[in-house]
């Protein structure tokens, strides 16, 4: 039995069971990954995973069931789960199964065919390529932890009771590279990922490089002086702190009190220069699609601009919910077993005019921040407080002079948006489609020596 006629059945029985308004998800995905380790395969999976999953409407409520089976029986236990889950919410707003648009953007981009030619023993030789480039990258480079290669391939299908129907695939791979470095009794970590759906895009000097100079260059780091002042945040550090903070921009949490972003549309809460994006359609983005997983055509959304919050990131419910006129489209589920939730797609701080070089040159004497950790802990994401373990550099008369490490950095997310002073032009996503440049950041406290 194929989706489509399995969906046939679980929408006729959904019907007989008194669901008024019904929705299957149906999702396929395949997925490779090698780790190599001291010229041996470590790690090896590949694996294939599918399934369908249903929300529907009884009784003025939603209730959520799935199954990896599609069968009559399958369809039967889903229409019987979902109605109990239904009669057990006590969730007063009801979700909503969307009717569909008349068109939807091409996003072709999202799936390279050529990808599908790129065989698992050339996906092992790759990655034992990387691990065999950053051992011949400096004497320094003690022990390459991990190369790994991995690859995915996803289709999902949704379709409901109002005559919505939509495909899509998508593809991708992943080179991922950790290293020791060792001098002495010294020895500090490196790593470096790169994320892409075209072969020829990858750069195996450059993943090397990245991973292995950050490893080196860190082994002669020492503390700094505490202060408080100006600090650059590489665009990597920065990207990890806007993806702990982003959730302050859903509107689901703002309405429900998580958010000190509430009723704030309209108001300045970033610095003049500051104008942050999501967007969907974004070629090559690590979050790019044609909708969301409720049906709704994807759209580019000025979540700030030149400092001022213009909306806030809605799924169907909470956009029904809000005042005024807002977008949905940031309705999506973490797989098939899970609920239609808010999430960003490629959501980013646009760059600036300087390049990282002039940043630096702008200031006598600075400390750079390139990596942060001790996010989860560190960080409240309702309040916007943090205190963070930070590796980096220290640059003085516009030029970088030694790394810098067993420092802390203190503030406060919304302060620092209001502070931010300079934006560099090297705007860099993490894999999880969060984006930012190089920030200059004023009264930024830092504990050292």
């Amino acid at each position: 039995m194929d989706i489509k006629e399995f969906k046939n059945i679980l929408f006729k029985k959904a019907e007989n069971a008194g669901f008024s308004e019904y929705e299957a998800t149906g999702s396929r995905s395949e997925s490779f990954s090698v780790t190599i380790f001291k010229g041996n395969i470590e790690k090896y999976s590949k694996n294939i995973t599918a399934g369908v999953g249903f929300r529907g409407i009884i009784g003025g409520k939603t209730g959520y069931a799935y199954s990896e089976d599609i069968s009559e029986e399958a369809a039967d236990f889903i229409v019987k789960e979902a109605a109990q889950n239904a009669y057990i919410m006590d969730e007063e707003e009801t979700e909503e199964v969307y009717e569909g648009e008349k068109k939807y953007p091409e996003t072709d981009f999202i799936y390279n065919p050529e990808l599908e030619s790129f065989k698992d023993e050339e996906k092992i030789a790759l990655a034992k390529k990387i691990e065999k480039a950053a051992y011949a990258y400096s004497p320094k480079i003690e022990l390459v932890t991990g190369a790994t290669v991995a690859t995915g391939c996803s289709e999902s299908y949704i379709s409901n009771s109002k005559g919505l129907d939509l495909y899509k695939k998508c593809n991708s791979y992943i080179c991922v590279l950790s290293v020791i470095a060792s001098e002495g009794n010294k020895k500090k970590t490196g790593s470096e990922i790169f994320l892409a759906n075209r072969l020829s895009e990858f750069d195996i000097n450059k993943l090397v490089e990245s991973a292995c100079g950050k490893a080196i260059n860190a082994l002669e780091a020492s503390a700094v002086k505490s202060f408080k002042g100006k600090v650059i945040f590489e665009n990597e550090a920065f990207s990890d702190i806007l993806e702990v903070f982003s959730q302050n921009f859903f509107g689901e949490l703002a309405q429900k009190g998580f958010s000190l972003l509430a009723s704030k549309e309209g108001e300045k809460i970033a610095s003049d220069i500051v104008t942050i994006k999501d967007d969907p359609l974004l070629t090559d983005g690590y979050g790019s699609s044609p909708f969301d997983d409720e049906g709704v055509a994807s759209r580019v959304k000025t979540v700030v601009e030149n400092g001022v919050l213009k909306t806030l990131l809605y799924t169907l419910k909470s956009a029904k919910k809000a005042k005024g006129e807002v977008l949905a489209g940031n309705g999506y589920r973490s797989s098939y077993k899970g609920r239609v939730q808010t999430s960003t797609t490629n959501f980013y701080i646009e760059k600036g005019d300087l390049s990282y070089n002039e940043l630096v040159e702008k200031l006598q004497k600075v400390v750079i921040i390139t990596k942060v950790t001790g996010l989860h802990a560190g960080a409240n994401p309702v309040s916007g407080d943090f205190s963070l373990l930070c590796e980096g550099f220290l640059a003085e008369n516009g030029k970088i002079t030694r790394p810098v490490d067993q420092i802390t950095c203190a503030g406060n997310f919304y302060s620092v948006m209001k502070d931010i002073l300079l934006l560099g032009n090297d705007l860099k996503f993490s894999i999880s489609g969060i984006g930012s440049p190089s920030v200059l950041v004023d009264n930024i406290s830092i504990s050292g020596s």
